[in-house]
C-alpha cells in the first residue's frame, strides 16, 4: 500500500503521516495517479453481519465425485463498525504445509488504523496486515488479528505469505512496514513463524528498506521461498525512487533482496528493471514514464529465481497510454544478478477498466508466476496475466448530479480475458497464450475476468483461480456510485457482481477444463460497505497443497468485505 490520500475521518495524525510519502514533484505518472493506493475511512457504519464462523464437514472439499468444492467459510471474525472498528478485510494471501494440514492466511485489516501511530478512536490492533489459520486443514479457522509488533515494526498492508525455511516448516509473512509510534516508513517487513500446539506463533522479523529512503519508497512487495530445505528465499518489490531532485516520483524500479539463511538476513537490493522515467534530468525530466509494478517471484526446481510484473501504461504529458507488457527476469546464480527484462505478452492494460465497484480511479495489470517442481512437467514456468479486449481509455469526467458537490467519471465496462502461457528452457520463449474459460471477443462489454492465480500441484496438476465480474445493472441499485477519493466519483448504471473461479489443467497447460465458480454468492462491490481503499484488494491468493487447491479472496456477501476460502479437490490426474 502507497498511502497518499484519505478522508478526514482518520484524523490528523493519519495525515501528518502521510504526507511524508506525498512531498515529490509532480512527474507525469505521479499527476495522473491522483488516487494513489492507500486506506480510507468512509462514512462511520454500523451494521455488519455477525453470524459466526461455522466449522466445515468432516472433509474440507466436501464428499463425492472430483472436482467439488468446499463449503465457502470465512477466514476473519465478524466485524465491528465505528467507534468499535473499521471494515475490511481484503487483498488476500495464503501458505500451506506440504500436505494441506496446517494453513495462514493473509490480508489487509482497516483494525489496524485504531490507535497508534494512525489514531482513529476505535479498538486498536497491531497493525494493517492481518492474518488467520487452520490447524485443520480447513475444517474450521482461526482470526489471529494482526501479527505481533515487534522491535517497532507495525505492519502496513500488501500481505504476502509462503512457506520454507531450513525446516520446510517455517511460515513467512511479508508486507510493507511503519514505525509503531512514529509513523515513519520502514520498508518491508518479513515476520517468521511456526505452528505450536496448533497455533500459529509469531517469532520474530526482520525488515529492510531502500538504502536511499525516505527518497525512495518501496511498494508491492512479494516472496517466495525454497521448499527443498536450503533455507532461500526472494522478495521482489517496487521502489518508486527520487527522480529530477523529488522523492518519490519515478515511475517504479523492480528490485529483489535475497536470503540464503532462512531468514535470518537479507541482502540486497538487486536492481531486476531500473526506473523508466525520461529523460532523467533537466527541464523535461519526468515528462515520460513507463509503470513498473506489481511483481511476483517463484523458483524454480534447480534454484532458478524467476520475476514477472507489469511493465506498462506509458505517462506523458498528453495522457496515459491503453496498452502495457508483461515482464519476466531470471537469475541463475541465487538472485546475485538478473537477465535483461523480456517480455511474455503484450496486453491492453486494464488500468483505466477497473470493475465500476472498485473504490481507486485504476488497477493494477497483476500478473502471476508458478514452477512445477516435479511431476512430468518438472521446471516449467507458468505466468497467468489478464488482458481487456480492447485499448480502453479513462471514462469521461463531469459534475455530479445535484446535490454532490463532486466531480463523476463515467464507468469503463470493456470486458477482460484470462490467459496463460509457458515456458520450458527457462523462460527463453514462451507458448501460445492460452484463455481460461470461453474467449471473450473484440467488442465485448459487461464481463471482466482478472486477478488471476496460478499453482501446481505436486502431481503436476495446473490451477487458475480468478476472479470474475458482470458489470451490469441491478435493480435495487439502479445508480452505482463510488468514492474515489477526494471529490471523484465513478458514477453509472452498472454495478460489480463478483465471483470467484477455478480452472485445471491435466495435461501441463496444454488445456483446461471448463471454469467452476468456487464462490456460493455473489458480491455486488457497489453496495458493500468498506473502510479500505482499495475495497476488494490489489490481488487474491491460492496455494496447491496435498491433492487439493486452497484459495482465497475478499467477499462482499455479508455487507462488508471479508476474507473468504473454499478448500478444492480436482482430477487426481
Amino acid at each position: 500500500m502507497r498511502p497518499k490520500t484519505l478522508s478526514t475521518a482518520l484524523g490528523i495524525a493519519v495525515l501528518v503521516f502521510l504526507l511524508t510519502s506525498m512531498c515529490y514533484a509532480q512527474t507525469a505518472i505521479q499527476s495522473q495517479e491522483g488516487d494513489d493506493e492507500g486506506f480510507i475511512s468512509a462514512i462511520p457504519v454500523s451494521s455488519v453481519d455477525t453470524s459466526p464462523t461455522l466449522p466445515g464437514p468432516g472433509s474440507p472439499t466436501g464428499t463425492g465425485k472430483p472436482p467439488r468444492i468446499g463449503t465457502n467459510r470465512r477466514v476473519n471474525d465478524p466485524q465491528s463498525g465505528f467507534p468499535n472498528g473499521l471494515f475490511g478485510r481484503s487483498e488476500t494471501s495464503v501458505a500451506s504445509t506440504s500436505d494441506g494440514l496446517f494453513v495462514v492466511y493473509g490480508f489487509n485489516d482497516a483494525q489496524g488504523f485504531c490507535g497508534p501511530p494512525f489514531g482513529a478512536a476505535c479498538t486498536p490492533q497491531s497493525g494493517l496486515s492481518g492474518f488467520g489459520f487452520s490447524s485443520d486443514g480447513g475444517i474450521t479457522y482461526v482470526d489471529g488479528g494482526a501479527p505481533p509488533v515487534i522491535n517497532h515494526i507495525f505492519t502496513r498492508g500488501d500481505p504476502w505469505l509462503d512457506r520454507g525455511g531450513f525446516d520446510n516448516a517455517t511460515f513467512y509473512y511479508a508486507n510493507l512496514s511503519v514505525h509503531d509510534t512514529t509513523g515513519a516508513n520502514l520498508g518491508v517487513a518479513v515476520h517468521r513463524g511456526h505452528f505450536v500446539g496448533g497455533a500459529l506463533n509469531w517469532e520474530d522479523v526482520q525488515a529492510f528498506n531502500a538504502p536511499n529512503a525516505p527518497n525512495d519508497f518501496y511498494d508491492k512487495e512479494a516472496i517466495a521461498t525454497a521448499k527443498d530445505g536450503s533455507g532461500s528465499g526472494y522478495v521482489s518489490l517496487t521502489n518508486f525512487i527520487e527522480v529530477c531532485g523529488f522523492a518519490q516520483a519515478g515511475s517504479g524500479q523492480i528490485e529483489v533482496w535475497r536470503t540464503h539463511d532462512g531468514g535470518n538476513s537479507w541482502q540486497g537490493p538487486v536492481i531486476v528493471s531500473p526506473d523508466t522515467t525520461t529523460p532523467n534530468s533537466g527541464p523535461g525530466c519526468g515528462s515520460t514514464q513507463t509503470l513498473q509494478q506489481s511483481s511476483a517471484p517463484a523458483i524454480g526446481s534447480k534454484g532458478e529465481v524467476y520475476v514477472v510484473w507489469q511493465f506498462g501504461p506509458t505517462f506523458t504529458a498528453a495522457g496515459t497510454s491503453t496498452n502495457a507488457n508483461i515482464y519476466f527476469s531470471r537469475s541463475l546464480d541465487g538472485g546475485l544478478t538478473f537477465s535483461t527484462p523480456s517480455s511474455v505478452a503484450a496486453i491492453n492494460s486494464m488500468r483505466q477498466d477497473s470493475p465500476v465497484g472498485y473504490n481507486r480511479d485504476r488497477i493494477n495489470d497483476h500478473p502471476r508466476i508458478a514452477v512445477a517442481t516435479s511431476g512430468p512437467f518438472n521446471g516449467r514456468i507458468y505466468v497467468t496475466y489478464y488482458n481487456a479486449v480492447d485499448p480502453v481509455t479513462a471514462g469521461a469526467i463531469s459534475a455530479c448530479p445535484p446535490p454532490a458537490n463532486a466531480l463523476c467519471r463515467a464507468q469503463r465496462l470493456t470486458s477482460s480475458n484470462v490467459f496463460v502461457t509457458f515456458s520450458d528452457d527457462r523462460g527463453a520463449t514462451w507458448s501460445k497464450p492460452l484463455a481460461i474459460g470461453s474467449q471473450l471477443p473484440s467488442g465485448s462489454t459487461g464481463t471482466k475476468r482478472w486477478w488471476p492465480v496460478v499453482t501446481v500441484e505436486p502431481g503436476g496438476n495446473i490451477d487458475i483461480v480468478y476472479y470474475e465480474s458482470q458489470e451490469t445493472p441491478v435493480a435495487s441499485n439502479p445508480s452505482c456510485t463510488i468514492g474515489l477519493g477526494g471529490v471523484l466519483r465513478r458514477r453509472g448504471p452498472a454495478n460489480s457482481l463478483v465471483d470467484t473461479f477455478w480452472a485445471q489443467s491435466t495435461n501441463g497447460g496444454s488445456t483446461f477444463g471448463a471454469p467452476v465458480k468456487v464462490s456460493t454468492a455473489t458480491t455486488n462491490w457497489c453496495t458493500t460497505v468498506s473502510n479500505i481503499r482499495p475495497n476488494f484488494g490489489d490481488y487474491i491468493g491460492s496455494v496447491s497443497a496435498g491433492n487439493r487447491t486452497i484459495p482465497t479472496w475478499a467477499d462482499g456477501r455479508g455487507g462488508v468485505p471479508d476474507v473468504f476460502t473454499a478448500p478444492i479437490l480436482g482430477s487426481s490426474k
